[in-house]
C-alpha cells in the first residue's frame, strides 16, 4: 500500500508520516528531504540556485538515499548523513527555487518511485499524491493556519518538536521571520509550473491546526484500514488486529506469509505439526539434559500487551529450543531470529519459518526482519535474538555482539529480557559427533524497559540499553557458572 501525504511547510507532514510509518511497520519516504539534499549539494558546490543548468546537473549527479536508525529515518547524500544539515535556514531559503526546476523534479520523482516500488510506503511532500504516486491507495492533504505552521517550524529550529512538546516556544521575532518565509514559500510552491503544491482531487483534507499528532495519525490509519478492506490486503492493518486464526490458506503460502503473520494465523495443519514436533522435542531434550529455568516467569511478562525481546548467549542448537518450548508450555509463542544463510538449505528454511522463525540478513539493515519482529511483539509474541550471531564454542573464541535488538524493542514499545544458559556447550564436546546426557541451566534477569528511549539522544540511549542487556547476559552466565562449577 502507498500512502501519500502532501501539504505546505509546517503542516506536520513529516511528523505524522514518520509516526504512521512507525506504527504500521512500513517504510517512510520524505520526498521533501530529497529536494533539500539536492539544495545542500548545490550550495556546498558553490553553485547558484538560480542557475537552472548547474542545478539540474547536480541533481543528476548526486545520490540521495535513506537509512533507518534509532532516531528514525536518516537522509544520506552521496552516503553521508545530512539529516541535520538539510534543516538549516539557508536550505529553507533556497529549496523552493531548486525544487521548482522541471529537470530536478524529474530526477527526484524517478528516484522516489524507485524507492516506493520496494514495498509498502508512507510518502510525504508537496506532490506525492499528484505526481509521484497518483495511484496511491490513500491520499491526504494536511493544512494548518500559517501562524501555527510558523510556530512549529520556529520551535523545530530550536531543537524541539512543538507537536510533541506543547509547552515548547521560540523567540517572537524568529517566529515572525519564519512566518514571512513560509508565506513566501507557499506562494512559490503553489505557482511553480512543475508539479505545483495542490491537493489531489481525491485527497482527504485534514486541518492540523488544533489536532494532536495522535489524532491526525488515527484519522490516516482509519483511511488505510478502509482502503485495505476492499482489496483484501492482510499486511496493512496493525498485526494485533488481524484475525487470530485461519488467515493463511492451507496451500500456496510463501516464507514472507509466515514471517508476516502471527503463529495463530498459520494453517491448522502447520499448527498441528508444530504442536506434535514441540512435544517430541520437549520429551527428548528434557530426558537428555533435564533443562531448568530460574526466573522463567520473567521471560513472558507482558507490558501493555506487548511481547518481549529475549536476548541470550548462544552455545548450542538447544538454546532456541528451550526458549520456544518454555513459551509454549505457558501458552505463549516465542519466535527466534535466525541468520538467512539457513535458507540456503530450502528444507531447513521451510521448517524454521513454519515454526515461527524470522530470517535476518546480517550484512545489511534488514527492514523486512525489523517489521516482522515489531509486528510480532505488538501481537504479544516474544522475539528471541542471539546477539552473538553464531554459536560460541569456546571462551577463547572472539565474539562480535550484533546490535539492533533494543531498537526493535523500542519501536514496538516492548521490554528487553536478558537471559543466560550454561551446560549446553557440554552436550557435544569437541571431538564428539553424538550428544551426551547432562544437565542444562538457564537464568533470567529483570526486564529492561525501552519506553524512556525517545528524543534527540535516542541513538545513545539505544546503545546504552544494549550494553546494559549484554552486560546482564554475561553476569547471569557467570553467576550460573559459579553455582555449577565446570559447566560451560
Amino acid at each position: 500500500m502507498k500512502v501519500a501525504i502532501d501539504g505546505p511547510a509546517g503542516s506536520g507532514k513529516s511528523t505524522v508520516a514518520r509516526e504512521v510509518a512507525r506504527r504500521r511497520g512500513i517504510s517512510y519516504l520524505d520526498t521533501g528531504a530529497m529536494y533539500r539534499a539536492v539544495t545542500l549539494a548545490v550550495l556546498e558546490r558553490g553553485e547558484d540556485p538560480g542557475d537552472a543548468e548547474a542545478v539540474a546537473r547536480v541533481a543528476r549527479e548526486v545520490a540521495v538515499d535513506f537509512a533507518p536508525s534509532p532516531e528514525g529515518t536518516r537522509t544520506l547524500l552521496d552516503g553521508e548523513d545530512v539529516s541535520e544539515a538539510i534543516r538549516e535556514p539557508r536550505i529553507d531559503a533556497a529549496v523552493s527555487a531548486v525544487a521548482a526546476l522541471p529537470e530536478v523534479r524529474e530526477a527526484m520523482v524517478a528516484r522516489q518511485r524507485e524507492l516506493g516500488a520496494a514495498g509498502d510506503v508512507v510518502a510525504e511532500g508537496r506532490d506525492t499524491a499528484t505526481t509521484v504516486f497518483p495511484d496511491a491507495e490513500v491520499k491526504v492533504f494536511l493544512t494548518a493556519d500559517d501562524r501555527a505552521r510558523a510556530h512549529r517550524r520556529a520551535v523545530q529550529r530550536t531543537g524541539h518538536d512543538a507537536a510533541r512538546e506543547p509547552g515548547a516556544s521560540a523567540d517572537a521575532e524568529a517566529e515572525e521571520r519564519v512566518l514571512a518565509e513560509i508565506r513566501r514559500r507557499d506562494e512559490l510552491d503553489s505557482t511553480r509550473e512543475a508539479s505545483p503544491l495542490r491537493a489531489a482531487e481525491d485527497a482527504v483534507r485534514i486541518d492540523t491546526s488544533e489536532l494532536t499528532v495522535d489524532e491526525v495519525c488515527a484519522r490516516i490509519e482509519e483511511l488505510m484500514d478502509a482502503a485495505a478492506r476492499p482489496r483484501g490486503l492482510v499486511d496493512v492493518p496493525r498485526a494485533r488486529d488481524l484475525p487470530r486464526e485461519g488467515s493463511l490458506p492451507l496451500v500456496g503460502n510463501s516464507q514472507a506469509d509466515y514471517t508476516g503473520h502471527g503463529m495463530m494465523d498459520f494453517p491448522w495443519p502447520v499448527r498441528l505439526l508444530y504442536r506434535v514436533a514441540a512435544a517430541l522435542v520437549a520429551a527428548y531434550t528434557y530426558a537428555m539434559w533435564r533443562w531448568e529455568i530460574d526466573g522463567e516467569e520473567r521471560l513472558y511478562r507482558t507490558t501493555n500487551g506487548k511481547g518481549s525481546v529475549i536476548v541470550m548467549n548462544h552455545v548450542s542448537m538447544l538454546d532456541p529450543c528451550v526458549l520456544v518450548l518454555s513459551a509454549l508450555r505457558r501458552g505463549r509463542r516465542a519466535r527466534p531470529v535466525y541468520k538467512s544463510e539457513f535458507d540456503d538449505m530450502p528444507a531447513l528454511g521451510w521448517l524454521i519459518t513454519r515454526f515461527g522463525g524470522f530470517p535476518v540478513r546480517r550484512d545489511s539493515v534488514d527492514m523486512r526482519a525489523l517489521r516482522s519482529a515489531k509486528a510480532a511483539l505488538e501481537r504479544g509474541e516474544c522475539v528471541v535474538i542471539f546477539p552473538e550471531g553464531t554459536r560460541v564454542k569456546s571462551d577463547d573464541e572472539p565474539v562480535t555482539v550484533h546490535g539492533g535488538f533494543a531498537m526493535i524493542a523500542q519501536m514496538a514499545g516492548a521490554d528487553v529480557v536478558p537471559a543466560a544458559i550454561v551446560g549446553a556447550r557440554d552436550i557435544t564436546p569437541r571431538g564428539r559427533r553424538l550428544p551426551r546426557p547432562g544437565k542444562v541451566w538457564l537464568k533470567v534477569g529483570e526486564p529492561i524497559p525501552t519506553s524512556s528511549i525517545r528524543g534527540r539522544d535516542r541513538k545513545r540511549m539505544v546503545a546504552e540499553v544494549e550494553e546494559r542487556a549484554m552486560g546482564e547476559v554475561y553476569a547471569l552466565r557467570d553467576e550460573l557458572r559459579r553455582e555449577h562449577p565446570g559447566k560451560m
